[in-house]
């Protein structure tokens, strides 16, 4: 049964091509038009969303670290890695890295650079008499161009131009 015409089927034929042809000439025109939304805008991903980790066992777990941190100070050691302080805190060390990203925004190493740095910043402040050596080593750093660089990454500036910063304002007062 030939319901259509021959020259129905041809008229159908190119217009479905010039139809796609249409299309794909927009297409190059326009290019945002074909985008679409990308599945990251509508699902974000979530990094640790198969991990137990509860979010008030998880903020209980951030202030024993931030207790930790400020009282026992283990970031002066220069070999502190991560399983040493999950195990002082009787956590995995999976739970441990998670609590850092999540709450911190920061890799494991920055957030005891940061420290690290505050430690920095507050000898620099304070004390004349230290060299910039006696500082970085003091402060668990094991060299002169990692302090330097975790230096200027929080502060924006150099050491040296952080003490020359507080020698003046403590010169004015």
């Amino acid at each position: 049964m030939n319901v259509l015409s021959e020259g129905a089927d041809y008229f159908i034929g190119f217009s479905m091509t010039f139809f796609i042809g249409l299309l794909s000439y927009f297409g190059f025109l326009q290019p945002k038009v074909f985008d679409g939304l990308s599945m990251d805008r509508v699902l974000p991903f979530k990094k640790y969303r198969k991990t137990g980790l509860r979010k008030d066992h998880s903020l209980e777990i951030k202030s024993r670290l931030i207790h930790y941190m400020e009282t026992e100070k283990p970031y002066l050691d220069n070999e502190l890695r991560l399983d040493y302080l999950a195990k002082k805190l009787n956590l995995s060390r999976h739970h441990m890295s998670q609590v850092i990203n999540e709450h911190f925004d920061l890799s494991f190493f920055d957030f005891i650079n940061k420290y690290r740095i505050d430690e920095a910043k507050e000898k620099l402040s304070n004390t004349t008499g230290l060299s910039m050596s006696e500082i970085l080593y003091t402060c668990g750093f094991n060299n002169r161009v990692s302090f330097y660089k975790a230096f200027k990454k929080f502060t924006k500036i150099t050491p040296t131009e952080y003490k020359q910063l507080h020698q003046k304002k403590n010169t004015l007062e």
